[in-house]
């Protein structure tokens, strides 16, 4: 049951919002250094809807975060990419890119997982 407790709170699409916050803020020097030409405003865009998303009901913060997870599978092909051969991105370090893509492969699911949890059950704990 604590497992339970933990999980529930770990998929609270309130604290999802906060880690994706977190993680827009982190892309946002990544995407200016990788390409000039990159559209910058993508990072401030996630920013926004994850804000959006930790201050609106929690209706409605189900709904931002479902659509961030479902974008996020996007990035998913590069991921995996770089968790079979870390050197196959151009820019930054294997290493970094490597622990980038760890880092996406739990933010994905988490993601995903939290704004689905009403419907897949996973993770409410039934406080009686």
């Amino acid at each position: 049951m604590r497992m339970i407790k933990m999980l529930d709170k770990m998929l609270d699409n309130k604290n999802l919002a906060i880690l994706n916050m977190n993680w827009a803020v982190f892309h946002i020097p990544i995407a200016m250094e990788i390409d000039p030409e990159f559209p910058i405003v993508i990072p401030f865009v996630f920013l926004a809807a994850t804000i959006a998303a930790y201050v609106m009901d929690d209706s409605i913060t189900e709904k931002i975060m479902l659509a961030i997870g479902v974008i996020y599978l996007a990035v998913l092909p590069p991921v995996i990419g770089v968790l079979m051969d870390p050197s196959s991105m151009q820019a930054g370090s294997a290493e970094f890119n490597l622990l980038g893509s760890i880092a996406w492969v739990v933010i994905i699911p988490l993601t995903l997982l939290g704004a689905t949890k009403k419907w897949t059950r996973i993770g409410i704990a039934n406080v009686e």
